[in-house]
């Protein structure tokens, strides 16, 4: 990432920073089967969208909007409408196996055994979207991402647009599967595996009751370029983070580009923070 891309680069480097708070957070995970029987669950997820709308959604889709749920449910202070509010969704591999699927019939059958539905629901900002119309945010939805790199983006994203448009709120969410040994040619997946969602609620730095505080800023001495994690999703690097029994503190995480975040969270809540760590070796792309 070019450092001449974070906001502000204008003024003065040591004085640039985005901050936020983070109020609210939400994980699920699914199996393959549990996350399709979300599909005839619709009443139990936020906004009641129907049961012929989640047919064709994709499985992160549906993992998120259950995490979305509890992490709305857990806002100490839940505004009276999320018109206002924005979603940022940063997912890994999105579609693919239903995308894998239709180009399999596509090449038996011809386009006529292919689904017109596929690409509004399986492309990347279709998540965010679904989160939007789900809670309706009229804030910017935007998918970020799509491959093993995705969740740094969303962390700068999220938190540039929520200072830059004076949001009240926004809804960040990472997504992906785990593990992920990719599929066969007909989009089944080679091994078991999961369907992850992360939800965080962030707001402005203002509002006075918040779970932890995030700061995006400068550094000169943050590396340019950081190795992908490729293994690790941003649910698992949460979960790991939790499981160390740290609560209390702060934590200081490299985004590349020159850019690090703090933070710092209440000693009485015990969370983290999915972001890579600095490494020195060569930066990885997904494929």
């Amino acid at each position: 990432m070019p450092t001449t891309a974070f906001p502000y680069r204008e003024s003065d480097p040591a004085t640039c920073s985005l901050e936020c708070a983070v109020t609210a957070y939400a994980t699920s995970r699914f199996s393959l089967e549990d996350a399709n029987a979300l599909r005839k669950q619709s009443d139990t997820l936020p906004g009641n969208l129907g049961n012929s709308v989640l047919r064709h959604s994709d499985e992160q889709t549906l993992a998120a909007l259950v995490a979305v749920r509890d992490a709305v449910n857990r806002l100490p202070t839940p505004p009276e409408s999320f018109d206002k509010w924005g979603v940022v969704f940063s997912t890994r591999y999105l579609g693919r196996s239903a995308f894998a699927q239709a180009l399999t019939k596509f090449a038996v059958d011809g386009p006529w055994n292919v689904s017109v539905q596929v690409v509004p629901n399986r492309s990347l900002h279709s998540p965010a979207s679904m989160v939007g119309l789900a809670l309706g945010c009229h804030g910017p939805c935007v998918g970020v991402g799509g491959g093993l790199d995705g969740e740094t983006d969303a962390w700068i994203t999220a938190s540039s647009l929520l200072d830059q448009q004076k949001l009240p709120g926004m809804i960040l969410v990472f997504s992906g599967w785990e593990p992920d040994n990719g599929i066969d040619v007909e989009g089944v997946p080679l091994a078991v595996t999961s369907c992850t969602a992360l939800v965080l609620a962030l707001q402005p730095i203002s509002t006075p009751t918040s779970t932890a505080r995030l700061r995006i800023v400068y550094d000169p001495h943050a590396p340019a370029a950081l190795e992908i994690p490729a293994k690790n999703t941003a649910m698992s690097l949460f979960e790991q983070f939790v499981s160390s029994g740290t609560g209390g503190g702060s934590l200081t995480a490299m985004l590349g580009g020159g850019l690090c975040a703090k933070m710092d969270w209440s000693p009485a809540v015990i969370s983290s923070f999915p972001l890579p760590l600095p490494t020195s070796a060569p930066q990885r792309k997904a494929a």
